[in-house]
């Protein structure tokens, strides 16, 4: 009886210590879940209209000369992310089919808290542009589990591909081994399609790109210092095994920070609320 009574008291206890996350939890959802419903009412999509009118044959024919916006459409990533046929779809199917892709991502980051995510404002602003952030951020969550998707930051961004220093400092040959012949079997594989030349172009199209003063609406910090600083962060995460540091690494060495490139950092999320819930049983 007196065994009884104490595991009434303890569950009372953990339901009162409860309180205040499920408050904030059913908060931040309906604030989130306002921010959806007005990024579905316009949608904009600026950034996803590279993917969807993307010619695979000449992927970079829309690259301009500066990184303001002003070459809308421009596709800038590897020439086998330009494969997928997805101007096949009318365009608003296509529009809401990736805000779709983006909200699964933001679910497999968050569970429950998904919509929470939302009201971190480059979130919002990665599902309003309809950008690859939140993908991003997913494939840090995935990699540890599955690293050959850390092939995908490595094609499109590339530099964000700095996550994957975390397998070097830890001698997982076989994850890092894993990684680079899923990069070097979808290059091969894209090769039938759109040829050496187009991946020559890439490499052009990311010199040029580096070389591009900081657009206006940025932090003008050059990509080389912050790749630095990154590896430092990822190396030390790896040595102390602190998963969530590979989520910052990410974010700082993002191509251009703009406010939407922050959104990669919310991998963070399910890695130190594990850390959280550890120390508090």
């Amino acid at each position: 009886m007196a065994i009884t009574n104490a595991l009434r008291r303890r569950l009372a206890l953990d339901r009162i210590r409860d309180q205040p996350a499920r408050l904030l939890w059913l908060g931040l959802t309906a604030l989130g879940l306002a921010f959806l419903i007005a990024t579905i009412l316009p949608p904009n999509g600026y950034d996803a209209l590279a993917y969807w009118i993307v010619d695979p044959q000449d992927p970079y024919a829309r690259v301009g000369v500066d990184l303001e916006g002003k070459d809308q459409g421009a596709f800038r990533y590897a020439p086998v992310m330009a494969l997928p046929p997805f101007a096949l779809l009318p365009w608003p199917v296509f529009r809401y089919a990736w805000m779709g892709l983006q909200l699964a991502a933001l679910w497999y980051i968050g569970r429950r808290w998904a919509l929470a995510l939302l009201v971190f404002t480059p979130v919002w602003l990665d599902l309003v542009y309809a950008n690859i952030n939140i993908l991003l951020a997913a494939t840090v969550v995935a990699g540890f589990r599955h690293p050959w998707v850390w092939s995908f930051a490595l094609l499109t961004k590339v530099t964000p591909g700095i996550g994957v220093l975390w397998f070097a400092v830890r001698r997982e040959w076989r994850s890092l081994a894993l990684i680079v012949g899923a990069v070097a079997l979808l290059g091969l594989a894209s090769l039938p399609f759109v040829g050496v030349e187009a991946w020559r172009d890439w490499v052009l199209v990311l010199g040029s790109s580096s070389g591009m003063p900081s657009p206006t609406g940025t932090l003008p910090i050059p990509v080389l210092p912050r790749l630095v600083l990154a590896a430092i962060i990822v190396t030390w995460g790896a040595l102390s095994d602190r998963k969530w540091t590979v989520a910052v690494a990410v974010t700082i060495a993002m191509p251009t920070l703009w406010p939407i490139a922050f959104a990669p950092v919310i991998a963070a999320f399910p890695f130190v609320r594990a850390r959280l819930s550890a120390r508090a049983t």
